[in-house]
């Protein structure tokens, strides 16, 4: 019965699939059609696409939190301003130097963490990365809803107000908001079935109504209550206060694109070449700051007129139902709630649904493709419970630092490993092979200097996690220290790889014949890190060649008009 239920439960494509529906060569256990290199008929992500997801995905309630909640801890406006701009180009060279391996080479991130990490210490950081996202998956629903909660009381009026609510306080959501977060998640639900390969149009619309809404909205409280006043802060910093609390704000800054920081090579990898990934630097330089300063203006007018300061968009929204509640504002506010809920739900697929569902194909390619594992991460939003989260302002900056610390020395190693160490050269076999050849099995599949690095990355911040949540319960220093997270995190990791591969150099090539094969920059791009005497080749690497396989050694390579023999 066990091994039945096995059989019906493994994927069709899985390496371990002996049903004969597949002609696939497999490329061996810890492999599936997902997890392979993309073909070029998937690689359909345009430069539109990546210009518009990085645009759209920061016209989103965290980024637009962001600023509005930096003022709790007693920030002024020109502060956040310049730590929006300051933390978004650090944003921008990790974005850019982690997603030109992933673009020539066309792997995920569970394949292309196996680089640095080793066949089964990737293991670790897929995991990882895998319950960051569901956690981000579940607040991010959440937002949605309380956003879909307003747009529904937009339309319902009274009806929607007086849902009796039948849960106790400590719950920490009323009935109206649950049954608002279960047609949330209901709505969001379908969207698990959507493969990434696909996804890159929902982002250009995404991109053309999320950023109109927030500007209409932002222009009408600005028209409205005949400007801001941007004073909104009951404390403020200064001194050595101050030099804190503004590394403080960088860090939330990053904390708030974590995420596609380490994803991008789940979509990365649907590109034809680096260039196509470029523009999406761009598209975060100009909307990460911009949303954070349309979070701070337009809360700015709303504290000018009603008196005080709403952290997130729907509290905003309700304070306006409360006072213009007219069909024109019943109307305006509808759309942009709604709106600002269907980009969260995009949102979510991007940064949270598709990094799980490959994070699952990674963890068990046998039983789990891209969409299986989407699917499951839907399912697992309500076991975040996350209304419990982000039910203050101060929780939801140290939700954001806390797990940075996990993942920032993880994209600390790749880094260093692609540009620095490998100089661009993978070989792809063998991120599939769990055999002491593969130059990627280090010690039993694990690599040691990553594990360290890791650990040194995570330890000169972690114990300031415990001061951040319950103050006073450690040193002023260590929370400090903490508050610069993904500084001296990425720092650590990256200092300590380097230092380690320095004086423990990997091996750069599979044992055997090409071992010594040429360390120049990118030497494996021209056959996407296949030799061509591989035991397996995809057809349109060998359609790109004219590959001599009789007795002699010699291989003619055709790549364009350039004709190259190879021994």
């Amino acid at each position: 019965m066990a091994s039945r239920l096995r059989h019906i439960l493994k994927t069709k494509e899985s390496a371990g699939s002996d049903d004969g529906e597949t002609d696939r060569k497999s490329y061996g256990p810890l492999s599936n059609k997902d997890l392979e290199p993309t073909p070029p008929d998937e690689r359909n992500w345009s430069p539109l696409y990546f210009f518009a997801f990085q645009f759209s995905i920061a016209f989103s309630p965290t980024t637009y939190n962001i600023g509005s909640s930096l003022f709790a801890i007693g920030l002024n406006y020109w502060t956040i301003i310049i730590s929006a701009f300051v933390g978004t180009a650090l944003c921008c060279a990790v974005l850019l130097f982690n997603s030109r391996g992933p673009t020539i080479y066309h792997i995920g991130f569970p394949v292309y963490v196996r680089a640095s990490a080793g066949v089964y210490g990737a293991r670790i950081a897929i995991f990882i990365r895998m319950i960051v996202a569901i956690f981000y998956m579940g607040t991010q629903t959440y937002y949605a809803s309380r956003l879909l909660a307003v747009a529904l009381r937009a339309v319902f009026g009274d009806s929607w107000v007086n849902i009796p609510n039948h849960l106790p306080a400590s719950a920490g959501i009323t009935s109206s908001n649950m049954l608002a977060f279960f047609l949330t998640w209901l709505f969001q639900f379908p969207t698990a079935w959507l493969h990434p390969k696909n996804a890159g149009p929902l982002f250009v619309v995404k991109s053309i109504f999320s950023p109109l809404s927030y500007f209409v909205t932002m222009i009408w409280a600005l028209v409205k209550f005949k400007g801001v006043e941007l004073e909104l802060g009951t404390k403020t910093l200064s001194g050595g206060a101050l030099g804190w609390g503004f590394m403080k704000s960088i860090n939330t800054v990053v904390s708030g694109v974590i995420p596609p920081m380490v994803n991008i090579a789940d979509l990365a990898r649907y590109g034809n070449q680096p260039q196509d990934v470029a523009p999406l630097v761009a598209g975060l330089f100009i909307s990460k700051p911009l949303v954070i300063l349309i979070g701070l203006f337009t809360t700015a007018a709303g504290a000018k007129h009603f008196g005080v300061a709403n952290w997130n968009l729907w509290d905003f929204y309700s304070l306006v139902l409360d006072h213009y509640w007219g069909p024109g504002t019943r109307t305006l506010v509808f759309l942009g709630a709604y709106i600002q809920a269907f980009a969260t739900v995009c949102t979510n697929i991007s940064s949270n649904a598709i990094p799980v569902g490959a994070d699952l194909s990674g963890l068990f390619p046998k039983y789990f493709t891209i969409v299986r594992g989407q699917i499951l991460c839907n399912l697992l939003i309500w076991a975040v419970v996350p209304w419990l989260l982000v039910n203050s302002a101060a929780n939801f900056l140290t939700f954001l630092g806390s797990y940075l610390c996990f993942i920032t020395p993880i994209v600390a190693c790749m880094i260093v490993d692609y540009w620095i160490v490998r100089r661009g050269n993978l070989h792809i076999l063998s991120l599939y092979r769990a055999e002491s050849s593969s130059p990627y099995y280090y010690n039993h599949g694990f690599d040691p200097r990553a594990l360290v690095a890791w650990i040194s990355g995570i330890v000169l911040v972690i114990s300031g996690i415990a001061g951040a949540i319950k103050p006073g319960t450690i040193s002023q220093m260590a929370v400090n220290i903490y508050n610069c997270g993904f500084v001296l995190s990425f720092a650590a990791g990256a200092s300590v790889y380097y230092i380690a591969c320095k004086i423990f150099p990997p091996r750069i090539y599979p044992a055997g014949e090409h071992e010594n094969e040429t360390k120049s920059w990118e030497h494996m791009r021209l056959t996407e890190g296949f030799f061509l005497d591989d035991d397996i080749l995809p057809e349109y690497i060998r359609e790109r060649f004219i590959v001599s396989e009789g007795s002699s050694p010699t291989l003619v390579v055709q790549a364009g008009e350039n004709v190259v023999e190879k021994v």
